[in-house]
């Protein structure tokens, strides 16, 4: 009798490793067609865009030339015109050629700091700059294409200091207007930008909250690192509406 105690035991527990078995390969099949079908979304969504990895280089657009050398404000004057021809492209050609000069200026390093949800590093890199331009596109209309003009619109809120190593950070200030008029017409957009391997380029952009002048923005909250909230409360690869897939 001992011996059938035994046995029936051994049964049982030779059916429950293989109920446990079936169970385990049951959730790892689900976990797998999960990730694949996530994947999947992601590949249909980026399907025929041009990914970049994190690169900086030397690059002239708009007839200034962005090297080690070029100012905070210079950078961010390509970045704005680039989003102007972003937003008022006829056609997907010229959006697309938009969208590169974007890449063009991104500080992708510093981006890639910001990946928290553990994305691809160039589809990240897509999720952040493909957000500028429908993040600021409401004013996109009035952004200068003529840099004499616009570096007397463009303010340096943070002057880097070369003995501090936080200087690796800076934002350009501009007062932006819509066409509606009133008390709510006006904002202060801000380029957030780093220095990227000797590179001043752009990490995000967004609006600062509640103060539509630079003057009164000029004594603003510290600039935060990319990834985090902005005194205006835009993050970086946010979601707004977006114009792309």
């Amino acid at each position: 009798m001992a011996t059938q105690g035994i046995g029936r035991l051994v049964g049982i527990e030779a059916v429950g490793l293989r109920r446990r078995r079936v169970l385990a390969g049951g959730l790892l099949l689900a976990l797998g067609l999960a990730g694949g079908v996530g994947g999947c979304q992601r590949d249909t969504r980026l399907a025929g865009r041009k990914l970049h990895g994190a690169q900086v280089r030397t690059v002239t657009h708009y007839g200034i030339t962005l090297d080690q050398q070029a100012s905070p404000q210079q950078v961010a004057f390509v970045a704005l015109r680039a989003i102007r021809d972003d937003v008022l492209a006829e056609n997907q050609a010229a959006r697309d050629a938009a969208l590169e000069r974007q890449f063009d200026v991104c500080a992708g390093h510093r981006i890639l700091e910001s990946n928290v949800r553990r994305l691809r590093p160039e589809e990240h890199l897509y999720d952040v700059v493909s957000h500028w331009a429908p993040t600021v596109a409401h004013y996109a209309r009035g952004f200068e294409t003529d840099w004499d003009k616009a570096q007397v619109r463009l303010v340096l809120r943070q002057p880097p200091d070369p003995g501090k190593p936080e200087s690796a950070r800076c934002a350009v200030l501009m007062e932006v207007t819509d066409a509606t008029g009133g008390p709510t017409a006006s904002a202060v957009l801000v380029v957030h930008l780093a220095k990227d391997d000797g590179y001043w380029r752009v990490t995000h952009l967004g609006f600062e909250r509640g103060r539509r002048t630079i003057a009164a923005a000029a004594a603003g909250a510290a600039i935060p690192a990319p990834g985090l909230p902005e005194p205006g409360g835009t993050v970086p690869g946010g979601s707004g509406a977006s114009g792309r897939p």
